[in-house]
């Protein structure tokens, strides 16, 4: 085994070998043994991330005769494996305080050591057919992650319908992943050369972009993420910001030089709409953390629709500053939830993620006030924070392919771009009343005098770390430049800001604008003592149609359970016939078999045994007649000759 096998192998087993010891230890100091499996891996990643520098890291071997399969570690993987184990070492830093008092802790490490393995053999695959497994076991380890508190129904339900619509978008990448092997002979990622328009080429990549739009949760698998939100608030931070959600983002970068001009115009135009729908909805949401899951459909969608215009170095750029600040964002919402939680937890009503029963939290929850701005005015996209300069390059890029397709008569393009400046605009909104709902004004609880009860010691780090994240800083020197990400050049080159992400003066202006707009409008709404936000307490479900849609998330959950409802009744269809008709064929093809072969039986013993039976019987009594004749005297045979010889001659003169 070579080194570079061995760097791998330790690598992608470290977070599992963790999390196994911690499962098999128990609840007794879980949250430190899961570092066990952590810390090395994170040293082996660095070292990896070192090596592919220099080269990729590539490790083939046969597993068939004349069948290869094999890792490949160039620098995009290297940076993703890298913040993978940051986020998910800073994930279980967390969690140790965030289910301090939950006796099933140990299964919960053990459950987040097996995803953090799944995502990074993802990362680190090379072989479609490698990819696939560990794409299963991603969505695998995350339904176990989402329905950890499966005692509730409620979770367990929706851990179930997260794991469901996922497996019908992986339909379609196991389409593209055979056909990439066995039709179009391009089974490894590190190899792929550029795709013709032939339909075979067209199905493949359809197929590889359905499998990305659902581990994405793009329309129309966006769905199931908000149910996801049932799992504990860190599960979230790491799976539904940081790396299962940017699985999809990933595949699609990956197969971009393969994929043809319709797979990646259809990728532009779904990105967009999804950015604005998700978006929408955010709007309307009472839930904290359902807020957070629309914003990240809606960022994910910036992704997607930067990949299908061109601009994925971009989208590589906003998926790195997401993981940051929509990371901090969640653990912040976390700390939120736990406060809450731990106030009212004999209380069987009180929902404490409900933001209509917060505000004023500020006060008590002073850092985690402050974290939460840092990563929300990041996701606005306002200058000097990390979401401005990885979302502008894509709102130029996607500016130029509009511009460009119009120019073939594709004005529809436009509207892709449309759509992405008024979700940049529906961004600071619903992130602005966010933050005023939960952190300013007065408490809407029934506690009269909330006590502080911040998070001491480590489990401020997390915060630290990824809100430092969120800023200008630790990306760029120049807070208004997205070609200085300090990581692009070590990813892309020297190509970097040439040909992709080039920012346009105007549109960051407007940008700008729309950033700056966004926060004041949500401001005028719901600032402290407004009637609106006075009113917040007695909010309702949307009555009205068209509110009800957007706050349903569109209605794409019934949209769900009325394909699903018909392919129940189509089946229960098919019981019946298969009862009826079908086992009704069955039974009386056996019935005619039993009853033919009874009189085949009656055949064969009354007609053909008799025949036979009779043969014999005659054959018999023609021998016992003749046998009288034959009784060994010489002169009888003599005298049977001389009648034979009469008859002969008589014969013979007739």
């Amino acid at each position: 085994m070579t080194t570079s096998a061995i760097y791998i192998a330790l690598v992608l087993i470290f977070p599992l070998l963790g999390g196994i010891i911690t499962y098999l230890s128990g609840s007794k100091n879980a949250g430190r043994l899961s570092l066990i499996g952590m810390l090395p891996g994170a040293v082996m990643a660095g070292f990896l991330i070192y090596q592919s520098y220099e080269a990729s890291v590539m490790v083939r071997w046969e597993w068939l005769p004349g069948y290869e399969l094999g890792w490949a570690i160039d620098r995009i993987s290297a940076v993703l494996i890298g913040l993978v184990y940051l986020v998910s070492l800073l994930v279980h830093l967390f969690s140790a305080h965030y289910l301090s008092h939950d006796r099933a802790i140990h299964r919960y490490f053990g459950k987040l050591g097996f995803f953090t393995s799944s995502m990074i053999g993802l990362l680190a695959a090379d072989h479609f057919l490698v990819i696939f497994i560990f794409w299963e076991l991603v969505g695998f380890s995350s339904y176990l992650l989402i329905g950890f508190w499966f005692e509730d129904k409620e979770k367990a339900v929706a851990a179930r319908k997260a794991f469901m619509i996922n497996r019908v978008a992986d339909a379609g990448l196991l389409i593209g992943v055979i056909l990439m092997i066995t039709e179009l002979n391009q089974p490894f990622l590190s190899s792929l050369t550029g795709g013709n328009s032939s339909l075979l080429v067209n199905l493949a990549g359809f197929g590889l972009m359905i499998g990305a739009l659902g581990k994405s949760a793009q329309f129309p698998f966006s769905g199931w993420l908000p149910k996801a939100m049932a799992g504990p608030t860190p599960v979230s931070a790491l799976i539904h910001a940081a790396t299962m959600v940017a699985a999809g983002v990933y595949l699609l970068i990956r197969v971009v030089p393969f994929l043809s001009p319709m797979v990646l115009n259809a990728t532009a135009v779904i990105g967009a709409v999804t950015a604005f729908m998700a978006a929408v909805s955010a709007l309307t949401q009472h839930d904290i953390k359902k807020v957070l899951a629309y914003s990240t459909i809606s960022q994910l969608g910036y992704m997607v629709m930067g990949i299908g215009a061109g601009a994925h170095e971009s989208s590589l750029f906003h998926l790195w500053t997401h993981a940051f600040f929509k990371a901090g964002l969640f653990l912040a919402a976390g700390a939120v939830i736990h406060y809450l939680h731990t106030l009212k937890h004999d209380d069987s009503t009180f929902d404490a993620q409900d933001m209509r029963m917060m505000g004023g939290l500020r006060k008590v929850l002073p850092f985690t006030h402050i974290a939460f701005i840092i990563c929300g005015l990041a996701l606005s996209g306002l200058p000097l924070f990390s979401g401005f300069l990885s979302k502008e390059g894509i709102l130029s890029e996607v500016w130029l392919w509009a511009t460009g397709h119009s120019t073939q008569g594709y004005w529809l393009a436009y509207l892709v771009s449309d759509l992405a400046f008024i979700t940049a605009l529906l961004t600071p909104i619903y992130i602005g009343r966010q933050i005023l709902l939960v952190f300013y004004g007065n408490p809407r609880t029934a506690i009269e005098k909330l006590p502080q009860m911040e998070p001491l010691g480590l489990v401020k780090v997390p915060l630290i770390v990824l809100s430092a994240g969120a800023l200008w800083l630790a990306n760029a020197l120049n807070p208004l430049d997205a070609n200085g990400w300090w990581l692009g050049s070590f990813v892309f080159g020297d190509t970097v800001g040439h040909g992709h992400g080039s920012i346009q003066i105007w549109t960051m202006i407007l940008s700008i604008a729309l950033a700056i707009g966004g926060l004041a409008i949500s401001y005028i709404f719901f600032r402290p003592g407004s009637m609106r936000t006075l009113s917040y307490q007695m909010a309702q479900v949307p009555t009205k149609w068209y509110s009800r849609l957007i706050f349903e998330g569109w209605y794409l959950e019934r949209v769900y359970e009325g394909l699903s409802k018909n392919y129940i009744r189509m089946a229960g269809a098919a019981r019946v016939f298969d009862r009826k008709v079908i086992d009704w064929l069955v039974n009386a093809a056996g019935v005619s078999t039993v009853v033919f072969s009874k009189a085949l039986a009656v055949i064969d013993r009354e007609v053909v045994d008799g025949l036979v039976n009779f043969v014999a019987w005659l054959s018999r009594g023609v021998g016992g007649m003749f046998s009288k004749i034959q009784s060994g005297k010489v002169q009888n045979q003599l005298i049977w000759m001389m009648l034979l010889l009469l008859l002969l001659v008589l014969w013979s003169q007739y």
